[in-house]
């Protein structure tokens, strides 16, 4: 019986052609970082210390706790904007 042949492993395109890597779908800019509370969307969350758990969070408004945080990242742009519908005060 002939053994069958391993295919190889073949080298992506862009290498080939000597370009760069293909960009991860990043946002471009300064960017923020808000974090908000999974059952009532709120932002006012913060990192419980002391707990077994490690990366437990609370949530001040609704006294939720878990580790499930949301995570957003916003440009600039969309937290100025974020800011300004949250009617903090944006110099």
């Amino acid at each position: 019986m002939a053994k069958k042949k391993k295919s190889k492993i073949q080298t992506p395109e862009w290498i080939l052609k000597g370009k760069a890597p293909p960009e991860e779908k990043k946002k471009k800019g300064k960017t923020f970082k808000v974090r908000k509370c999974p059952k009532c969307d709120s932002d006012n969350v913060q990192v419980v210390v002391g707990e077994e758990a490690k990366g437990m969070w609370k949530c001040n408004n609704c006294d939720w706790k878990g580790t499930d945080i949301v995570r957003e990242e916003l440009t600039e742009e969309e937290f100025m904007k974020y800011l300004d519908e949250k009617g903090e005060e944006v110099a």
